[in-house]
């Protein structure tokens, strides 16, 4: 019994320590009761090493180690022989000397794997068209996108969309395989933390320039791109080279943003090609076999937003580019958006925006050009605007109308013995307005129909050999994953 009661002893000892005891008179022997009471506690604050213990062991990665609670016992109150109150200190007081939060445990922190993985996703744009001059009903899928980004570090975040693409042309009958063009679309790396309102992006990218030039065609809010925007761009605002993005620290909402690339548009600008007699596209412009600094394209863009009430906004922007990739080129432009909501509370919006444009290109003729026998150097220009509104029903139905302008100046060789061979180059100017009226059905955030009717009027028997032509499209696109590309007001 010496050794129990000399552990009993001790423990007493060290609870009396950090205990307050309220004795009356003189300590007695203590009690048989006094004596069960510290050997449960003693038990207790076994038991609890052991189970915090076994739990360090068992899980090292966890973030922080539940504690196990004492069962609860309320303050034991004894007489002594004299019929004094002792106070005898409970297990509640063992248990709080346990909390975690007067003394957590060190934890290594977990390792998660996941945030090393990037996020993958796509978009799937089908698209079916009819051409009444032509009487052509033709199917294609327009683009499948494959998208993979993720941050680098905490510093910038990469992104590669992958595509495969087929040209939208209701007038021609298309194979979708022999006419699929796979190749990579964009892969850039852009900084996520730079001071002073700077970003900083570089590769091959949507150049922010114009409205929807940096729109993807399957996030376009109708079916095709306008005829001005597609002419005088050429197609989507893509360039490689180095973009810089600054908001300055100002009350009132400004992006400005410059950029140094190779050149913007996908494809050749209408001011850059000429028809051959086989009515096929060729650049009308020299290209020179290496790219000085003066080749190199510079552009700029101005934005910003006016809050002209509680559920009514203005974007306005402005553009200029000038570089030397075919000829000497320039475009200009300028655009607005208006958007309306009439009852934040509901999914209605009424938006109506548009852009007008300006491109010119001027310089010396390129080889196939010279070999008609014409003009030696030269110039074509073209303008444009569009102009469309759109109202959101609710969460799914959003019709629209858009109006469309081109007036581009066109190079063609001539052929004026009839003998099939080119003997010189022609100017002329031609014009195309059209007026399109479409409706969304969104399925869902990620999947959406749509119907589109435009009627085009031109003239040198541009359509099919007609001066005019209705066209009819059905379009279904899906996405899956956070396919989601940036947009800039």
């Amino acid at each position: 019994m010496k050794p129990i009661y000399r552990s009993v002893i001790t423990g007493l000892s060290l609870i009396a320590a950090t205990t307050p005891v309220i004795v009356a008179q003189a300590p007695a022997d203590p009690a048989p009761t006094e004596i069960a009471e510290l050997r449960q506690q003693i038990q207790d604050l076994t038991l609890l090493v052991k189970s915090l213990k076994s739990q360090v062991d068992a899980r090292p990665d966890t973030a922080s180690v539940p504690i196990p609670q004492v069962p609860k016992k309320s303050r034991s109150h004894t007489v002594d022989a004299k019929g004094s109150a002792v106070t005898v200190a409970s297990s509640q007081q063992a248990e709080a000397v346990a909390d975690p939060n007067a003394n957590p445990l060190p934890v290594p922190p977990r390792a998660d794997g996941n945030r090393f993985n990037p996020e993958i996703s796509a978009a799937v744009d089908t698209i079916g068209s009819y051409s009444a001059s032509a009487n052509n009903l033709d199917i294609t899928v327009r683009n499948i996108e494959v998208m993979v980004q993720s941050n680098v570090d905490q510093f910038a975040r990469a992104y590669l969309v992958l595509n495969a693409e087929s040209g939208l042309d209701p007038l021609t009958r298309t194979n979708p395989f022999a006419d699929l063009s796979v190749g990579v679309e964009e892969a850039a790396i852009e900084t996520t933390s730079l001071p002073f309102g700077l970003a900083v992006k570089a590769g091959q990218f949507y150049a922010d320039f114009t409205r929807l030039g940096k729109v993807h065609s399957h996030e376009l809010p109708f079916v095709d791109r306008p005829a001005s925007e597609e002419g005088i761009l050429g197609g989507e605002a893509k360039a490689r080279g180095f973009e810089v993005n600054w908001v300055p620290p100002v009350d009132h909402y400004l992006r400005l943003t410059a950029g140094a690339v190779d050149n913007i548009g996908g494809d050749t600008p209408v001011t850059a090609a000429f028809t051959t007699l086989g009515d096929e596209l060729s650049n009308l412009f020299a290209v020179t076999t290496h790219r000085s600094l003066g080749d190199v394209t510079y552009y700029g863009r101005a934005a910003t937003i006016f809050e002209l009430g509680d559920h009514t906004s203005l974007n306005l922007g402005i553009d200029y580019a000038h570089g030397g990739e075919q000829g000497t080129r320039q475009v200009a432009s300028a655009d607005f958006k208006l958007t309306w909501l009439p009852d934040p509370a509901s999914f209605d919006r009424f938006q109506v925006s548009g852009e007008i444009l300006h491109g010119k290109t001027e310089g010396n003729f390129g080889s196939k050009a010279l070999a008609a026998g014409g003009p030696v150097q030269g110039s074509s220009a073209a303008d444009g605007a569009y102009l469309y509104a759109q109202y959101r029903i609710g969460k799914d139905w959003e019709p629209g109308i858009r109006y469309d302008w081109f007036r581009p100046e066109a190079w063609a060789e001539t052929d004026s013995n009839s003998d099939s061979i080119a003997d010189g180059l022609i100017r002329s100017q031609t014009v195309q307005n059209s007026v399109s009226a479409y409706l969304t059905y969104n399925l869902s955030e990620f999947n959406l129909l749509r119907f589109q009717v435009s009627y085009l009027k031109g003239d040198s028997n541009a359509f099919a050999g007609k001066n005019d032509d209705w066209f009819a499209f059905l379009q279904w696109s899906a996405i899956i994953g956070a396919h989601k590309h940036s947009f800039q007001p």
